[in-house]
């Protein structure tokens, strides 16, 4: 399993698939980053911290190479890309010599670079086959592939394991972040980009303060495009300093439980998505969502049943939206109530995991019965490679 970054979305996503192949007796290695933020967890799998930012990608690749050469895996299977633009030569020379999965967590580019998205639709064109978590998605990308290429929809997991031990109260999770413990909280969590529409979220503001004076706006994630003066301004244009709460930083894994109990509703105005891992949390969590009905969102949201679902670009229904949820707790915490309901039943990992080996196994023609390798070492060493490199290409 190769996950590069060591950080945010994917590499939550990859930590929890490959546990749970490893309770389905996969054997199997995760390649990730020197700077892995989830080393501490204990786990079923073995991870090798192989990249490292400060290595160049020729030294990147190549000790990548020798590893694969050495390891001699059953399937290789890419979570996140090295680099945006060279990667469309290594996987295809890869995948000439061993079965090659790539997962698809976006399908389309977030801010539509046209080099990145030619590379990332090379190396999709190039697998065996392409797992995506939505049907939108799915379509999609089979519009895009070759036709020997298989699409495969498989859901992705929930995000239970971000909730502490001990669940915190709403006050106690306030006070540990250092939040107003007296307001109306509203989230807005994940890496900072144009496309999840948090400039529309600052200017609906006003609106909801009309009803609910008390509403305050969290905003916390690394920003990844654009200035911290551009959100700054949009703050201050909108009137609402006091009203705002703006963390442009990455949370750590074990903080990102601690944002979702300290909130009353969870927002996404996003403009357009195929999926999104931050939602997940808040569904897993027990928080209450307001979305856009946009791409995967309208797939596992019913508006009104396990969240509240609004046009996107409509800054008053959003408001609106945000300050009926705020109104009413009760209704509120049914609809979360009915989220994680979901979340537990409908995105589990070990039927996500599940349907990951089915697919190793329809790619290698064996028995279900047999439990593949992947990135299984042959020689018996457990010491980790030595890092190799990465240029990290993905947020929260």
């Amino acid at each position: 399993m190769v996950e590069t970054g060591g950080w945010g979305g994917i590499a939550h996503y990859a930590w929890n698939l490959c546990q749970a192949l490893a309770q389905e007796g996969v054997d199997l290695v995760l390649f990730t980053n020197a700077q892995y933020e989830l080393a501490a967890l204990p786990c079923s799998f073995r991870a090798e911290w192989c990249f490292d930012a400060a290595v160049g990608y020729v030294r990147t690749a190549g000790a990548l190479l020798r590893r694969l050469s050495i390891l001699s895996p059953d399937v290789v299977h890419v979570q996140s890309l090295i680099s945006t633009r060279f990667d469309a030569l290594l996987w295809p020379f890869i995948r000439r010599r061993m079965p090659l999965i790539m997962t698809a967590h976006n399908v389309r580019g977030h801010e539509n670079t046209p080099w990145a998205s030619w590379t990332a639709w090379r190396c999709f064109r190039t697998a065996d086959a392409v797992i995506v978590h939505t049907q939108e998605s799915a379509d999609t990308l089979t519009r895009g592939v070759s036709r020997g290429t298989r699409v495969r929809l498989i859901r992705h997991g929930d995000y239970a394991f971000f909730e502490a031990a001990e669940r915190q109260d709403r006050k106690e999770a306030r006070r540990l972040l250092d939040l107003p413990r007296d307001r109306k909280l509203v989230l807005a969590f994940g890496a900072i980009r144009p496309y999840k529409g948090i400039l529309g979220l600052i200017a609906a503001l006003p609106r909801i303060r009309v009803r609910h004076p008390d509403a305050h706006l969290v905003i916390v994630g690394p920003l990844l495009v654009g200035t911290q003066d551009e959100y700054r301004e949009a703050i201050k244009k909108a009137g609402v300093e006091a009203g705002v709460t703006f963390r442009p930083q990455y949370v750590p894994h074990d903080r990102v439980g601690t944002y979702f109990a300290a909130a009353d509703v969870a927002v996404y105005n996003y403009r357009e998505v195929t999926d999104s891992g931050s939602l997940r949390i808040a569904c897993s969590l027990n928080t209450p969502v307001v979305a856009t009905a946009v791409g995967g969102f309208r797939e596992f949201l019913t508006d009104g049943v396990t969240g509240r679902l609004v046009p996107s670009g409509a800054s008053e229904l959003l408001a609106e939206a945000i300050s009926d949820v705020l109104a009413d707790p009760p209704g509120a915490v049914k609809m979360a109530e009915a989220a994680r309901a979901l979340a537990t039943s409908a995105w589990s990992w070990a039927d996500s995991a599940k349907a990951t080996l089915a697919l190793y196994h329809e790619l290698l023609g064996i028995r279900s019965s047999e439990s593949p390798r992947l990135l299984s070492s042959q020689d018996g060493s457990e010491a980790p490679a030595p890092p190799i490199g990465t240029t990290k290409t993905h947020g929260t």
